[in-house]
């Protein structure tokens, strides 16, 4: 540890074994399934642990599956999804490692051409542009009508 300090584990913490985050960080990458896992236990803010059927205590290996996953993360491009380390040659990757596939959302469709009804300027500061069912955008604007009509 440096500076005449020894190293020491606190009370209630065990060491991890020597590449054990490494170890996981393989996993996470070839494992789809424990990366979907993760990627709940993050947005519900519980242990690995809990979700397979545990006590919800937070073990040493909940908390490094947790870091694990906190850096995949980190490394991950938000855009695109994919990681350096699979296109730098020089790290075992490929320049080559995905084709571009392209394929229309007609939900993104309606909404690129609704923003377009958008005003600019401060008229049109703040308009968020969502989808909403048919059937339920028809029974607010028919409640609307019978409203307007009662007045």
């Amino acid at each position: 540890m440096g500076h005449g300090r020894q190293s020491r584990t606190l009370p209630g913490r065990t060491r991890r074994p020597a590449g054990q985050a490494v170890r996981l960080g393989k996993r996470l990458r070839s494992d789809p399934q424990l990366r979907a896992e993760l990627e709940l236990c993050d947005r519900w803010g519980i242990p690995h642990s809990r979700f397979r059927g545990g006590d919800g205590t937070w073990t040493a290996h909940d908390r490094a599956k947790a870091l694990a996953y906190r850096d995949l993360q980190l490394h991950t491009c938000a855009e695109c999804g994919t990681r350096e380390e699979e296109w730098a040659e020089e790290a075992g990757g490929d320049r080559f490692a995905y084709v571009g596939s392209a394929r229309r959302c007609t939900g993104c469709e309606l909404i690129a051409l609704e923003r377009e009804n958008v005003p600019e300027g401060p008229h049109g500061y703040g308009v968020k542009i969502g989808l909403v069912p048919r059937e339920l955008h028809e029974q607010r604007t028919r409640a609307l009508h019978r409203r307007d009509h009662r007045q």
